[in-house]
């Protein structure tokens, strides 16, 4: 029984970790195309150009000509014969280092996301070797603590997390360099910057109103912690002198808070999930039934679905389990049993065993 459970276990972990690997590959080739190609035009502003030192001595020579001042070489200023030491400007400071960084960081992401593939492969084959059933179950649960002791399903979660960071680097040394360049630009790419953010910035922090939320990004689960430690914490602190400034009452609210906060910080997103979905009502039981009756097309799988009816009702782990369907759902349920009875009678080929048995299942 382990070894079956175990298997679909490590198949879907580690088909998890390939697919993120070969996601963030993809786009780690694309996006250090675009960001080397614009670095090696702001890379030129960083070292002194021939260009800027032949402009320099012909506005000398002009500036003299004008002046009419060179009738002897000594009356021409030291200052006009040597070009200033160059010095790059600060925005191409920034926006180079902030665009090297982006680069390095996203180079960074796609060796470890080979990495991170190689480490699939050799966890399915480590964990499924040619042995009796009871030395395979020693070997997985020996990787397996391996993978939980060093904190793997964290480093699969920081590639993507190093990925974003490596976008926004880009995006923040982008508007330094637009606001040097065109001031027009510059505001309409920065309008669609911050739209980005402001929107990644809603769905980072989406889980935590909406714990069923689908939207998710790298930083949540980071956000997560940080909001249930802090909460944490705040009320840890505000129990001491709530001791003997404030009522009973309030103070026993602080501490089921800190309990609270204390339990989410521990279960973490997933866990907190499961829980709160175990905790909920009738509905979305009623909601789990009729999308399976909705997906059912065939006779004989409307009728295994119609003889479990019963015992749903029946059920004492189902809470009032009457009020799960609507009333328009159970009349949708009732006219399907209808036709399912009407095109048993009406039919030659199905046996009189299975008939019996369906008018057993109508009749309840």
């Amino acid at each position: 029984m382990y070894l079956n459970l175990v298997k679909e276990e490590d198949e879907k972990m580690a088909n998890s970790w390939k697919a993120d690997a070969d996601g963030i590959l993809i786009f780690t080739g694309l996006f250090s195309a675009a960001v080397a190609a614009l670095v090696a035009v702001s890379i030129q502003d960083l070292r002194p150009s021939s260009q800027d030192t032949s402009a320099f001595y012909l506005q000398n020579i002009y500036q003299l000509l004008a002046s009419g001042n060179i009738s002897q070489p000594s009356n021409i200023p030291s200052s006009l014969a040597i070009p200033p030491a160059f010095s790059p400007p600060k925005y191409a400071i920034w926006v180079n280092s902030l665009w090297f960084l982006s680069l390095v960081i996203s180079i960074t992401c796609g060796l470890l996301a080979t990495l991170l593939q190689q480490w699939a492969r050799r966890y399915v084959k480590g964990t499924q070797p040619r042995y009796s059933p009871h030395k395979r179950a020693r070997i997985r649960a020996f990787f397996a603590k391996g993978v939980d002791s060093l904190h793997l399903p964290w480093a699969v979660e920081a590639l993507p997390t190093m990925l974003h960071l490596s976008l926004f680097l880009f995006f923040a040394g982008l508007i330094i360099f637009l606001f040097n360049v065109n001031h027009t630009v510059f505001t309409v790419v920065s309008c669609w910057v911050g739209f980005c953010t402001g929107i990644y910035g809603c769905i980072a922090l989406m889980p935590l109103f909406r714990i069923d939320s689908p939207y998710y990004a790298p930083l949540s689960s980071t956000t997560w912690y940080l909001f249930t430690g802090i909460s944490f914490l705040l009320f840890r602190i505000l129990l001491w002198p709530a001791h003997y400034c404030i009522g009973h009452d309030t103070v026993e609210r602080f501490r089921k808070l800190k309990e609270h906060y204390r339990r989410l910080f521990l279960n973490g997103m997933g866990k907190t999930a499961e829980e709160t979905a175990l905790k909920l009502g009738s509905e979305f039981d009623g909601r789990a039934l009729m999308w399976t009756f909705e997906s059912l097309d065939e006779d004989h799988e409307l009728e295994q679905f119609f003889a479990g009816i019963p015992g749903f009702f029946r059920s004492t782990v189902v809470k009032k389990p009457e009020d799960a369907f609507t009333t328009t759902e159970v009349k949708k349920m009732s006219d399907t049993l209808v036709g399912l009875m009407r095109r048993t009678w009406s039919s030659s080929l199905i046996h009189e065993s299975v008939k019996r048995r369906r008018i057993v299942i109508s009749g309840r």
